[in-house]
């Protein structure tokens, strides 16, 4: 009697162990798994900032060119972090207030050196522009944008007669 009630606590033993081996192996994984996908996408956190301060320079230079009785340039100053002036960049404006853009891709990187008076890079991987003129009216883009990209699929796109900036989901 007391090898048959022996052999069944070891057998309830072995499963407990082997179940509680199994979980452990799963919580794991699972916790792998987890840290792996939860990874911040750092080049595309610096690609968004880099949209928020495009925009940011797009409406100051827009506020600017209106109180300067809307000339067709401006001086659009850039400054640091600690409020000192590091640059000033001749600003372009079209007819609506807003920075004026080339119907071209070149236009667009001519707009990011306007109004960010930074290297086309985030952490060492070159940022594209491009132009796109979306819908014509009467031979004329209304609603053309330049998108900003980097290989890895993040991008930002700057509406030229708006100055707004959407970012990919």
């Amino acid at each position: 009697m007391k090898n048959t009630h022996t052999a069944a606590k070891e057998q309830r033993n072995l499963y407990i162990g082997s179940a509680l081996t199994i979980l452990f192996a799963l919580l794991m994984g699972s916790l792998i798994v987890y840290l792996y996908e939860s990874e911040p996408n750092l080049k595309g956190q610096r690609l968004k900032e880099f949209g928020v301060m495009l925009e940011d320079s797009a409406v100051s230079a827009h506020w600017q060119w209106d109180a300067e009785n809307q000339p067709q340039m401006i001086m659009l100053v850039h400054y640091n972090d600690k409020g000192l002036e590091v640059d000033r960049r001749p600003v372009r404006m079209a007819y609506g207030g807003w920075p004026k853009v080339e119907n071209n891709s070149a236009g667009c990187k001519k707009l990011w050196q306007m109004l960010l008076n930074q290297p086309m890079k985030v952490d060492g991987f070159l940022v594209r522009g491009e132009y796109f003129e979306g819908e014509l009216v009467e031979d004329e883009p209304v609603n053309a944008y330049c998108r900003y990209r980097l290989s890895a699929g993040d991008y930002f796109d700057y509406a030229i007669y708006t100055g707004k900036v959407t970012f990919s989901e």
